[in-house]
């Protein structure tokens, strides 16, 4: 359970974070140079750098970062490949570029077998390898557990307002983290993500009010903290100067820039360009590095310095040389987003980044010189047509590049799904045989055209969120777009309202066009499920955990199905499989145990509802479910401690009442 100290007094997180951050393990002579024994990545995700302290933000809290960068060094132009986490976390994990690891959006993609990481790598350097994650997003499912020993990504249900992920506070994290801490042998590789600046923003109350004009920055403050109190653990237990550490950030936040209010959909610097400080040893200390570099030059760098074979065939390179002022090469960031045409039918955007301008591939290509121009808001594609096309030729090789790989040793490895996607979206696709196909095709809608959808989406979500569903339907309405996100919203904030009609025609619509998404085909089973159309219900249900197994909602609402079509076996086998993929849902847990008193399997039904924390807060109609099943096998005691329990919204509410059953066999209380 969370301890409130951490999140009820600012001035105690601040003061600790401040000078745990103090503590530095830095080397810093000329000669030889041990190897770390501990090498320590940290993940902000959605950190923009100008909201850092050490990075020029004169309203930052950000002690615990400064101090890193104080006494390490710290990165100028450090360039996310992609404005999405599971893949910019891809790049940073492989060292490979998106159209190289092929993992082009959250949620949908899963880095493929093929492809060597970092933790495997040091795993096999002699590091123990351990992660904690902040978001579903980076869940162990996606790809990123390989070469972990331990991949912690247990949530606890917390929901990001704006995007769905489950999530949990940075305090959560640096719990877990320092549990495991303490049993950590000498020599280890530790991975901790922290997602707390993503929207929506809600700080923890000492925070929120000290920064109740920014939110976003209260997030950033109470991250840094997190920071301090993570580092000036590992410090403190290993004092020597043995520990090589690394803060980046996934990518940043447009915060209303270009239309955007938070990122995805465009490749501007706001959400490009990221924070990055090294320390460790033989790095010198308060060095600033004003050369680009990109994150897929992390894991080279982190690779090197420990002595680690490095990854095959990658985009990435040592950062050491250029600290050392030994590589006058310029880095090139490649740059990108399918999430304009995944979610919306828009064109996709490519670009590059050469240090002083910026190249954007799109319906009406754009070009900004960086130097005079920072905020790009000049477009010079026009007036400057030399570079323009330089950039775009180096483009185009780039991408050209992908076909002379070799199909084995770094290979993508893509299900059979993602595959058939990307192919017929025209980009990079290894077939069978091992042979890839290039495309640079910005086809379609221009994003920048369509930005305003982006603000009508996030007005929805707040609308529905505040139980105005009528505006929330009535505005996406009006929002015509061929891709899926605005059909997919308006199904689930639909079926939410039990508008099952609306739901069910966006529903069909979005497994129409991607047919592999798992959460529209949960949707469209809850909405035929609310028409009392149980055997199609049914079916689509079963098509999602087909789709995702790991859905404890969807094996949720199959068991509800199974319940209320007569089939009591079938639903008990759903809800074990529920309480499977998440050991923190309750519902299903309360279903279970009414289930098996009702057939008398009570020392089974015991040990299940054994298993439900003693402060769970406990869905209502579910908790109804189980007394009723207890006063009939004799339990009055348990019923009145479910009841007193209950507090939350069922699942039981997306189902018709049941029809009455046979004497012979008592019909289930889903309603």
């Amino acid at each position: 359970m969370r301890e409130t100290w951490k999140r009820t007094s600012i001035w105690h997180l601040l003061v600790f974070g401040l000078f745990a951050g103090l503590t530095t393990g830095c080397g810093g002579g000329q000669g030889s140079v041990p190897s770390p024994d501990r090498v320590v990545l940290v993940t902000i995700d959605t950190l923009r750098a100008d909201h850092v302290g050490s990075y020029g933000a004169k309203r930052a809290h950000t002690p615990n970062f400064d101090t890193v960068a104080a006494t390490g060094v710290r990165f100028e132009n450090a360039i996310a490949p992609t404005p999405l986490t599971l893949p910019s976390h891809a790049s940073l994990m492989t060292a490979c570029d998106p159209p190289a690891h092929g993992v082009r959006h959250n949620a949908t993609y899963r880095l493929g077998d093929g492809i060597p990481t970092l933790a495997e790598h040091l795993r096999s350097a002699g590091f123990a390898t351990a992660a904690f994650v902040g978001a579903f997003v980076l869940d162990g499912r996606f790809g990123l557990d390989r070469g972990f020993d331990v991949y912690d990504d247990r949530m606890e249900g917390r929901r990001s307002a704006q995007v769905g992920f489950a999530e949990r506070t940075a305090d959560e994290v640096v719990d877990a983290a320092l549990r495991w801490l303490q049993g950590a042998p000498p020599r280890f590789f530790l991975w901790v993500h922290f997602y707390d600046p993503h929207a929506g923003y809600a700080p923890p109350p000492g925070f929120a009010s000290a920064f109740a004009s920014h939110l976003y920055a209260g997030e950033i403050a109470f991250v840094d903290a997190q920071l301090g109190r993570l580092l000036g653990e590992i410090e403190g237990r290993w004092p020597a100067g043995r520990t090589l550490v690394a803060v980046t950030s996934d990518h940043g936040e447009s915060l209303g820039e270009h239309g955007e209010e938070t990122h995805s959909y465009s490749i501007y610097d706001a959400t490009q360009r990221v924070p990055l400080v090294l320390r460790g040893p033989g790095l010198p200390g308060g060095r600033v590095v004003p050369s680009q570099v990109r994150l897929v030059d992390v894991a080279p760098t982190l690779l090197a310095a420990a002595g680690a074979a490095p990854l095959p065939g990658v985009d990435g390179r040592d950062l050491r040389p250029l600290i050392e002022d030994r590589d006058p090469t310029e880095r090139i960031a490649y740059l990108e987003t399918l999430a304009t045409r995944l979610d919306y039918g828009w064109s996709p955007l490519f670009g590059l980044r050469d240090g002083r301008f910026k190249y954007i591939r799109a319906p009406r290509p754009e070009l900004y010189d960086l130097q005079s121009d920072p905020s790009e808001l000049r477009n010079l594609a026009t007036t400057e047509p030399d570079v323009t096309a330089r950039l775009d030729g180096l483009l185009a090789q780039r991408l050209a590049a992908l076909a002379d790989r070799p199909a084995t040793g770094g290979e993508v490895v893509l299900e059979a799904a993602d595959r058939r996607r990307l192919r017929q979206l025209g980009y990079v696709v290894a077939d069978s045989h091992g042979q890839r196909s290039v495309s640079l095709d910005v086809s379609g809608p221009d994003p920048k055209d369509e930005v305003g959808v982006l603000g009508v989406m996030a007005d929805a979500q707040r609308e529905a969120a505040a139980g105005d569903v009528d505006t929330a339907l009535g505005r996406l309405a009006s929002v015509r777009s061929a891709g899926v996100a605005v059909p997919l919203l308006r199904s689930s904030i639909a079926v939410a309202a039990k508008r099952y009609r609306l739901a069910e025609r966006d529903a069909r619509f979005v497994v129409a066009r991607q047919p592999e998404r798992s959460d529209a085909w949960v949707i469209l089973g809850r909405a035929l499920a609310g028409q009392g159309r149980l055997t199609q219900a049914r079916r689509a249900l079963e098509r999602g955990v087909e789709l995702d197994p790991h859905d404890a909602l969807a094996h949720t609402l199959l068991g509800l199905v199974h319940e209320t079509m007569r089939s009591p076996r079938a639903a008990e086998t759903c809800y074990a499989r529920a309480r499977q993929a998440d050991s923190q849902g309750t519902e299903a847990t309360l279903r279970l145990g009414a289930l098996l008193l009702e057939r008398g399997a009570f020392a089974e039904a015991d040990a299940v509802l054994a298993e439900l924390p003693d402060d769970a807060s406990l869905e209502p109609e579910a908790a109804a479910r189980l007394a009723a099943a207890a006063n009939a096998a004799g339990r009055p005691e348990m019923a009145k401690r479910v009841l007193e329990g209950a507090g939350k919204t069922s699942l039981a509410d997306s189902l018709p009442t049941p029809p009455s059953a046979p004497d012979s066999s008592p019909a289930p209380a889903t309603r």
